[in-house]
């Protein structure tokens, strides 16, 4: 009986000796990755443009001045357009002053990340077959197809209302696919034209009960025919298509894109993007 309890003690014993460390090491490894998990992380180091930006205090911009209303140089040298006042607020918020690059419209990526400027904003839609090269930023302005219709028509408040009707588009255009990829579900009757000047011509007319065109399109016309009503027609919703005109930077500079993301995230959130819309179109 004596030599039993001894046995099981001695059992108990080797027991202890033999999983005490690794039950410790086992907590220590838990207490260790819990403290990565929770800790608070430091900030990531700014990139090297951020940082040169904040210590010259410029920021260098490329641009086609070749674009209103988003861009245009009228000259002489003086820039203006819906692109300037965004980087206005983008060098207010900075507080740094900038520095204008001009270079040809299909060389603006090459030039971006042969160095030459920090960031491009130039009336530049979102390509994601530029992804690879470059960073976008958050969308600014959607330049993709509306639904217009005069302004005695006040009853139609999306294409559903539309059914049976004729509406205008031009061909080949994003506004053309985006129609046909409702004609069938609402029955549209779909007018092509070659232009989308002369879609909204049409509409003008009573040829047809409304039109599919890019916004920038529908302001001009708006402004160019403001003496025959067309300041009294409307857009209907939404964009029927995205079509966003973005910022691009380097993909050495995520500091840089998520200041800039801030800035749009901030100006869309207080109204100011539409307010600026407004201004310059």
């Amino acid at each position: 009986m004596i030599d039993a309890i001894k046995n099981q003690q001695s059992k108990i014993n080797n027991l202890r000796v033999g999983t005490l460390p690794l039950l410790l090491l086992a907590l220590v490894i838990l207490a260790y990755l819990a403290f990565l998990f929770f800790a608070p992380q430091s900030p990531p180091k700014p990139d090297d443009t951020w940082t040169r930006i904040q210590n010259e205090k410029i920021v260098r911009i490329g641009i086609d001045p070749s674009s209103p209303p988003f861009i245009v140089d009228d000259g002489k040298g003086n820039l203006s357009g819906f692109d300037v006042a965004l980087a206005n607020e983008l060098a207010h918020k900075w507080g740094v002053k900038i520095q204008w690059v001009y270079t040809g419209y299909d060389g603006l990526y090459d030039a971006l990340n042969a160095k030459q400027f920090d960031l491009i904003l130039s009336a530049l839609p979102y390509n994601p077959s530029k992804t690879q090269d470059v960073f976008f930023s958050h969308a600014y302005f959607n330049g993709g197809p509306v639904l217009i219709v005069r302004g005695d028509d006040t009853t139609t408040t999306d294409l559903a209302g539309l059914q049976n009707k004729t509406i205008a588009v031009e061909l080949g255009s994003n506004g053309d696919a985006a129609a046909r990829k409702y004609q069938k579900r609402y029955n549209l009757n779909l007018k092509q034209f070659n232009t989308s000047q002369d879609a909204l011509r049409a509409l003008q007319r009573g040829a047809v009960n409304a039109a599919i065109v890019d916004p920038i399109t529908f302001i001009d016309f708006q402004r160019a025919e403001a003496d025959t009503g067309a300041k009294t027609w409307r857009v209907v919703g939404k964009s029927l298509a995205d079509e966003n005109y973005i910022i691009a930077v380097r993909r050495d500079a995520p500091t840089l894109l998520r200041e800039i993301n801030a800035v749009i995230d901030s100006l869309r959130r207080a109204g100011k993007l539409d307010e600026m819309q407004k201004e310059n179109f």
